[in-house]
């Protein structure tokens, strides 16, 4: 599978079979997670694996729209102390970029996965250090939980014409229309 082709078929998957998923794939994805660029190369990231029912069962409490049958996850943080002191914030960049990658290495080794957003939502945040231990320099930023697809859903862009300008913003028609609704894909 080239990178197009693993781009247009990561989807979002909630419903995932029973079979675990080996800590080698794991360590893998977490590996393929820290291969993201990072702001002036500081490598935030910190990476929880979780594969033990009563931890993954912590993280589902505290984590109201993330609560699949999922055999895995990957919790990825950052470690505020090795953030760029003039681009402290661009750890959120950081740590987006090395969950999308743990996502598109998902699909890659047949996994499906979804993202589940914590930052910036404070009661996600206190839940998730409280459950894990992180220390006040750790900041979560969200989670892929991982597994077997129950179902593969076929491969998709989300691409509209109009989401491209070119050289700068212009109003175009169909502007004062509102944007598309919001929906889990």
């Amino acid at each position: 599978m080239d990178i197009s082709q693993a781009i247009y078929a990561r989807r979002s998957v909630r419903k995932f079979t029973a079979d675990a998923v080996q800590r080698e794939q794991l360590e893998e994805l977490v590996r393929l997670g820290a291969a993201a660029p990072s702001a002036t190369n500081r490598k935030p990231w910190v990476f929880i694996a979780v594969d033990e029912p009563q931890q993954l069962k912590r993280l589902k409490d505290r984590l109201p729209l993330g609560r699949y049958n999922a055999p895995a996850a990957i919790l990825v943080c950052a470690d505020m102390r090795r953030t760029h002191p003039l681009a402290r914030e661009f750890w959120i960049q950081d740590c987006a970029a090395a969950l999308q990658n743990i996502l598109l290495g998902a699909v890659g080794m047949g996994l499906g996965g979804v993202w589940v957003g914590i930052h910036p939502v404070g009661l996600f945040i206190r839940g998730i250090k409280k459950a894990f231990g992180l220390p006040e320099h750790i900041a979560p930023l969200g989670v892929a939980l991982l597994g077997h697809p129950v179902d593969v859903p076929p491969a998709r862009t989300q691409w509209e014409p109009s989401m491209l300008l070119w050289q700068r913003y212009s109003q175009s028609v169909g502007d004062d229309e509102p944007p598309a609704q919001m929906g889990g894909e």
